[in-house]
């Protein structure tokens, strides 16, 4: 009988090491490369039009974003971008080859491949440090906006410590645009304010003049603290500040 209960007692054993061995494997893909992707897929997004708190502009939300497999998803902010990454990671990571915890061993975070990233989907709006507000068309239009930018994006650095925060502020509505003919409109929230933005660049599509934030603004920063912003030197001081 002694004998029959250790092998038994083998057999529970083996058996519990195998389903702890398997909630590990798991473990690893819902979490470290999870992050790993979402992060450094947040960190190509933003790098595509040197944005987020360590580059020259801040998007306007919402933002449409494509996946390799050619879907795409409208993200309201960083929060549901990071969801939305989430999500489609675990859904496609095995499918299209993408790190898993089969992969690599723990604490190791590897690059992806880039064409494994999700990109913008244009036209896309973005507020510059001087509180322009650009409607960006194509690829074509950003590459000569980011001409504009001499900010060296993260610092080189690649995504390897991007985790310092995504953006440097976002607007607080309502907020009022000034047209460079001098006229100017409230608008009630970012929708509102990307469309206003787009109408008029498409009544406009060769002005070198942008429409402007009319001053006082307030934004909210990374930490949910709101702050007045009295002038455009105000602003570009603030979003110097977020990169050092």
């Amino acid at each position: 009988m002694k004998k029959i209960l250790n092998v038994l007692f083998g057999a529970l054993l083996t058996f519990t090491l195998f389903l702890t061995s398997c909630s590990d494997d798991a473990s690893i893909f819902t979490t470290e490369d999870t992050e790993n992707f979402v992060d450094q897929s947040v960190f190509a997004v933003q790098a595509q039009a040197n944005a987020g708190k360590m580059g020259c502009f801040e998007f306007i939300f919402p933002i449409n974003i494509l996946f390799p497999d050619g879907s795409s998803s409208e993200v309201a902010d960083y929060e549901t971008m990071r969801s939305a990454l989430k999500a489609w990671y675990e859904a496609n990571a095995e499918e299209l080859g993408l790190p898993t915890g089969e992969d690599r061993g723990r604490g190791n975070r590897p690059d992806i491949d880039p064409s494994l990233l999700p990109s913008l989907d244009f036209p896309v709006e973005v507020v510059s440090a001087e509180g322009e507000t650009i409607s960006i068309a194509d690829r074509d239009a950003l590459k000569e906006l980011k001409k504009s930018c001499r900010k060296d994006f993260y610092g080189g650095r690649g995504h390897h410590g991007h985790r310092r925060g995504d953006k440097c502020f976002k607007l607080v509505f309502p907020v009022t645009i000034a047209f460079p003919d001098t006229t100017t409109a409230e608008v009630a929230d970012r929708k509102e304010l990307k469309q206003t933005i787009r109408t008029w660049k498409d009544a406009n599509p060769d002005s070198e003049d942008r429409p402007s934030l009319a001053f006082p603004v307030t934004v909210e920063l990374e930490d949910e603290t709101q702050q007045e912003v009295a002038s455009k030197e105000d602003l570009q001081a603030l979003k110097e500040s977020c990169s050092n």
